[in-house]
């Protein structure tokens, strides 16, 4: 499923340049055609799988062969990795900005987003009340919203700009 790969990266392109919008158009129409189990009359799929593996075939004919072969199924595989990785980053975006951590509530694992947290321009203030969740802290008053708040160890922390 070439055209759904083809569509994403194109229809990226095509904002920053004309010459990929006509491309881009091609992959909607085809993947359109494909979810409605008709068959692309675009032709984009069989220009890009030409285009592919024509270079391949000159430098190495048989890794070139090979993709030729099973290009279908390759694409298949490129396009699930693809949904999986936006679905992925999607979790991770959302965990950054319901958590401030990348993996999730009280994680401690690396996240690669920590660099972009604004904590270190805001002022904490703390308030020992033996709280056992941020939403505790919201609840007695001593956090305005659970986006703002943590508990540590009986402990809320209000984060505030």
């Amino acid at each position: 499923m070439i055209c759904i790969i083809a569509l994403v990266v194109f229809g990226i392109l095509g904002i920053f340049s004309v010459k990929y919008r006509a491309i881009a158009k091609e992959a909607f129409d085809c993947v359109f055609k494909r979810l409605t189990f008709r068959k692309c009359t675009t032709g984009l799929d069989k220009r890009l799988k030409a285009q592919i593996t024509g270079r391949l075939m000159n430098k190495t004919p048989r890794v070139g062969g090979f993709i030729y072969k099973y290009f279908e199924l390759l694409s298949w595989i490129f396009t699930i990795m693809l949904i999986l990785s936006i679905i992925w980053s999607g979790y991770g975006a959302y965990n950054f900005i319901r958590y401030g951590n990348c993996n999730g509530k009280d994680s401690t694992e690396y996240c690669i987003f920590n660099g972009l947290d604004r904590s270190e321009n805001r002022v904490e203030n703390a308030v020992s009340c033996g709280c056992t969740s941020i939403v505790e802290c919201v609840i007695v008053g001593h956090c305005k919203d659970e986006l703002n708040c943590k508990c540590e160890n009986g402990v809320c922390i209000s984060m505030e700009d």
